[in-house]
């Protein structure tokens, strides 16, 4: 979602042409959660639960996650947890580019959802149509468990809007008949692997993150941002991949890996965790050794909400500890706080702290957005080209 800011129009415009997550977007369902608020307990978040549920109980709350299987494990982990516990009636739905849209065509005072999440992208779109309400942290006690680096990689007039719940990162894909372990982004320009790679050729911007991940000469992911000059090496080291088959959404790369078309891909967490689940003894998944680009997931309390109150304390409940736990387990998310319980889907790629983080996670930032959208047609014809010279099928 993310990491800035052209204006929102002009941001959700691109983001309708080629989603990151296209693969993983839905038409969101525009509603309203219907009971009228009920008092809150006096301090949100900190006053025990059966205080909270008889203030709460029998409440709406809609909150948006990401299209895909993650809304399924969020409804199922997250969603039906907090209904047992508080007694609302809390739903989610699935959505990507639209939903910030979607909260700008209703009125002010009757948005269609009470929280939504989003990643630098959608934070920056948010931020720019002035549509999330500025966090009190007093009502989000669980804040104090949270990683600084989530903070420190967002400008600080947007660290003052949301919560960071987690992120999702760029991770390798190998079949394991190849006997070539998941070690380096290096793997891909492979002479073992040529002819049997895939990529991402619609969100080209986490693609050309991967070679800008291996420049280990400039910081971060900061030449993406520099067109021509920084970003055209990136672009021409893609042209050195030899493609079986580029894939535009997740169902396209599940077929051409499942067929064997290609034997090793960049994936993305979400889609990774589901091979891994369906054919655990064909693919073998990491975060490479040389670090990974990712993305970080904040939920954002949307301005308006009748039900102010029960968001806050749902967003402090996005950071409970069993919350965390229970998400983790059942996906490749990394989750914000610094004590969860690590699933063993991660093995030893979890970062173990703040400077972890900062070794094995790039992000591309909202300043960097605001870059990348100021050339982003030129970039896009750019991954065009090298599309045509790679493709061997």
């Amino acid at each position: 979602m993310s990491k800035t800011t052209p204006t929102g129009s002009e941001l959700l415009v691109r983001a309708a042409r080629t989603s990151r997550r296209r693969f993983l977007a839905g038409a969101a369902k525009a509603a309203v959660g219907g009971a009228a608020a009920i008092g809150a307990p006096m301090i949100v978040g900190i006053a025990p639960v059966h205080s909270a549920k008889a203030a709460f109980e029998g409440e709406s709350l809609i909150a948006v996650s990401w299209s895909g299987n993650y809304e399924t494990v969020f409804r199922d982990q997250i969603i039906a947890p907090f209904n047992e516990k508080y007694g609302t009636k809390a739903e989610t739905v699935g959505g990507w580019d639209q939903m910030v849209n979607q909260i700008k065509a209703a009125p002010e005072d009757n948005p269609p959802y009470d929280v939504i999440v989003g990643e630098e992208f959608i934070s920056s779109t948010g931020l720019a149509e002035k549509v999330y309400v500025a966090t009190d942290k007093s009502k989000i006690p669980n804040l104090a468990a949270v990683y600084p680096w989530f903070y420190e990689t967002r400008p600080a007039d947007a660290a003052k809007y949301g919560v960071p719940f987690g992120g999702g990162t760029c991770q390798l894909l190998i079949n394991q008949s190849t006997n070539i372990k998941p070690d380096s982004w290096n793997l891909l320009w492979d002479e073992r692997l040529a002819g049997k790679v895939t990529a991402d050729s619609a969100a080209w911007w986490w693609t050309v993150s991967i070679p800008a991940v291996l420049n280990t000469a400039v910081p971060n992911l900061d030449e993406m941002y520099d067109w021509p000059a920084g970003a055209e090496p990136l672009f021409a080291k893609l042209e050195q991949l030899q493609v079986a088959k580029w894939f535009k959404d997740g169902a396209e790369q599940a077929n051409i890996m499942n067929q064997e078309e290609a034997l090793a891909a960049m994936s993305y967490s979400s889609d990774t965790f589901t091979f891994m689940l369906q054919n655990p003894d064909t693919y073998l998944a990491a975060v490479p050794a040389d670090g990974t680009s990712g993305w970080t997931d904040w939920y954002f309390k949307i301005r308006g909400t009748k039900h102010g109150d029960l968001s806050d304390l749902f967003l402090n409940y996005l950071l409970e500890k069993e919350t965390q736990d229970r998400f983790l387990a059942n996906t490749l998310i990394f989750g914000a706080r610094k004590d969860v319980a690590v699933p063993p889907q991660w093995g030893d790629n979890y970062p173990k702290s703040n400077d972890d983080y900062y070794k094995k996670f790039q992000i591309i930032t909202m300043d960097g957005w605001a870059k990348i959208n100021t050339d982003f047609t030129a970039m896009d014809d750019r991954m065009k080209q090298v599309v045509a010279k790679t493709t061997t099928g």
